[in-house]
């Protein structure tokens, strides 16, 4: 993917990509002899208040440039700033709660009482989501309605898309600053994705979070998004459009 646009306003820049290039590395940690940059020359900035949308086929880098703005892939420091730090070398983004990472390995498991546990296992949604230390009882108490959550489920015995909203509702209990979502909806109802998209909107509107998501599922974002990321396969391009 090659970067065709870039955004900046008024307001402080929260996520700066500068003429990014990534290539994944090999066995011996670098990218091997003659190998196609799956990303590169890409630019965008987001500034606070900011909902990008980033779509494109699958393949085409969308959950590596999530990982990369997350801290989870090396790259040189000044080619992505988050919050004006370096994503990948300065691990207080995450350990602060500042930059929250929602992602494929995330859905697998879920931080609990300082463990890693898988999200299956024989626990109430309760015990799961009240046992997050240091969290604002109101916020919690509106995410538990906002995603309809009975406190009662058990997780090893609900729907896919229960537990997910449980996943969803720990991964939001403390309070962002900028948020990567990668497909974290797939397994949501209607009803429920609509709520989950309203509460991010007022996040932004109200706390001036950055959101960054990822998905292939467009119903309901109609004028949601304040900017989309666009990859075009054919083109190998990520096109960015200013919405607002």
């Amino acid at each position: 993917m090659a970067g065709k646009g870039t955004h900046s306003d008024s307001k402080a820049a929260t996520i700066v990509i500068k003429d990014l290039r990534f290539t994944y590395p090999g066995i011996d940690g670098h990218p091997p002899p003659g190998s196609t940059p799956l990303i590169q020359d890409f630019n965008l900035t987001l500034s606070s208040g900011h909902r990008c949308l980033l779509v494109g086929s699958n393949g085409a880098g969308k959950t590596t440039l999530l990982k990369i703005l997350g801290g989870k892939h090396l790259v040189e420091p000044d080619m992505v700033r988050v919050l004006g730090r370096s994503a990948f070398h300065d691990t207080t983004l995450i350990s602060s709660g500042d930059l929250c990472y929602l992602g494929g390995e995330w859905r697998r498991d879920v931080a609990f009482a300082g463990f890693e546990v898988p999200i299956q296992m024989d626990i109430s949604a309760q015990k799961m989501i009240f046992g997050v230390p240091g969290i604002d009882p109101q916020r919690r108490a509106e995410l538990i309605k906002v995603l309809d959550i009975d406190l009662s489920w058990r997780l090893h015995k609900v729907s896919d898309g229960q537990r997910r909203r449980v996943q969803i509702c720990m991964g939001l209990l403390k309070p962002f600053k900028v948020l990567l979502l990668d497909e974290i909806t797939v397994d949501l109802d209607v009803l429920a994705r609509a709520d989950l998209l309203r509460f991010l909107r007022k996040e932004c509107d109200e706390r001036g979070a950055t959101i960054i998501y990822a998905t292939h599922i467009f119903d309901g974002l109609e004028d949601w998004p304040t900017n989309i990321v666009c990859q075009c396969s054919i083109l190998n391009s990520f096109y960015v459009n200013v919405l607002a």
